[in-house]
């Protein structure tokens, strides 16, 4: 392997600039109140700035965002929750959490997200609403369809916007075109703080439920201590929103050089429409390129393709086999509404290659030259 180019799927970074920030303000916390506090409140109000959402609610993990969000529509028993087959486990465990049915549907090709149709198909009584992914980073083409198609029915729609900080379409940035949106802070995601989570609105009523929730349902209108709601410890640390505050400030740097390495890998890759597509917008703009997903030709051996490009030290990944349904947590309790096997098949022949800011444009033509000779190699 070698080591010049060995390039991580994932790699947070942290300049000389952002570690004094953080050190400072490190200084400042242990001087003063080590949760909930200055740098909360400050990190909240910053990530409105950037959405343009007018609330924003820091927690402790997008899981406990998006379990949230379905609690503020009163989900729970009974109730069903559209899902993409595509996506992490707490999109599904959320619901399931807070006693609904979790409906899996299919995603489709251009973009991994839900398909309009898949969904329209997946609507019944008891449906209350979706949770749209824009997996990858990437937002769907499709989302005012799909938002107009939830007012229709009257049901909500959830963004999971983990992958997604600062993608836009038509000036909307992502977490503020659905009902809520739920982001994450992961070390893996295009912001990090180690841990966390931020829930977006722009609903009064919304937002006063997650502020309740953010402390354990609490009553906050209240004079003495009471608690209105059912609600668990999602509290962020001062040292979290600290973090947060560092990378921020650094997103559109960030998204700059993702969207750099994206487009060295759109060229590269038209060459190649017969052996592999890549899954990508238009508009560099609606995605924030999280990572870069491609799909094999049937033809090829993912397993044997993954291996030789770690091998030359590109750790290219794929994401959440198996898909949502076949989790052994939901296999044998809940069933799908429609077929789902050409969407598995989607999903066993993608793979996803490194797309983040420490990637040099050197780095970016290796991948691409690594990736035709092993599209090649099949051949020989």
């Amino acid at each position: 392997m070698n080591e010049k180019h060995k390039i991580t799927v994932a790699d947070p970074s942290f300049s000389k600039k952002d570690r004094e920030f953080i050190m400072d303000g490190v200084d400042k916390i242990l001087s003063g109140q080590l949760s909930m506090g200055e740098n909360v409140r400050l990190f909240e109000n910053e990530f409105s700035e950037m959405t343009g959402s007018r609330y924003s609610v820091a927690m402790n993990s997008c899981t406990s965002t998006l379990e949230v969000a379905l609690k503020s529509f009163d989900v729970g028993k009974g109730d069903e929750v559209i899902v993409p087959i595509q996506t992490f486990i707490a999109t599904g465990m959320a619901v399931h959490l807070v006693g609904a049915k979790p409906i899996f549907c299919n995603i489709n090709k251009k973009d991994f997200c839900l398909d309009l149709k898949s969904i329209e198909d997946c609507i019944t009584k008891r449906t209350k609403g979706i949770i749209l992914v824009h997996f990858a980073g990437l937002i769907s083409e499709d989302i005012f369809k799909i938002q107009e198609l939830c007012k229709s029915h009257n049901i909500f729609m959830i963004e999971d916007a983990a992958h997604a900080p600062g993608a836009e379409i038509d000036n909307k940035r992502s977490g503020t075109i659905g009902d809520v949106g739920c982001f994450s802070f992961f070390p893996t995601k295009v912001l990090t703080a180690g841990e966390g989570g931020m829930f977006t609105t722009d609903n009064n009523d919304l937002a006063d439920y997650a502020r309740s929730q953010q402390n354990r349902g609490r009553d906050l209108k209240a004079e003495r201590e009471e608690y209105k709601y059912p609600g668990r410890n999602i509290r962020m640390t001062e040292m979290t929103a600290l973090t947060g505050r560092a990378q921020l400030r650094n997103l559109e740097k960030y998204l700059a050089s993702r969207r750099k390495i994206a487009n060295i890998y759109k060229r590269g890759f038209d060459k190649l429409q017969s052996k592999i597509e890549y899954v990508a917008p238009k508009d560099d703009r609606n995605s924030s390129y999280w990572k870069f997903p491609i799909i094999l030709n049937r033809s090829f051996d993912r397993d044997i393709f993954l291996a030789k490009l770690h091998s030359k030290g590109i750790f290219a990944d794929l994401t959440y086999q198996p898909s949502l349904n076949n989790q052994p947590v939901f296999k044998n309790i809940f069933e799908s509404k429609k077929n789902l096997q050409n969407s598995e098949s989607l999903m066993k022949r993608h793979i996803c290659l490194p797309c983040h800011q420490n990637m040099t444009e050197e780095q970016g033509n290796f991948v691409v030259s690594t990736v035709i000779e092993t599209c090649m190699s099949f051949e020989e």
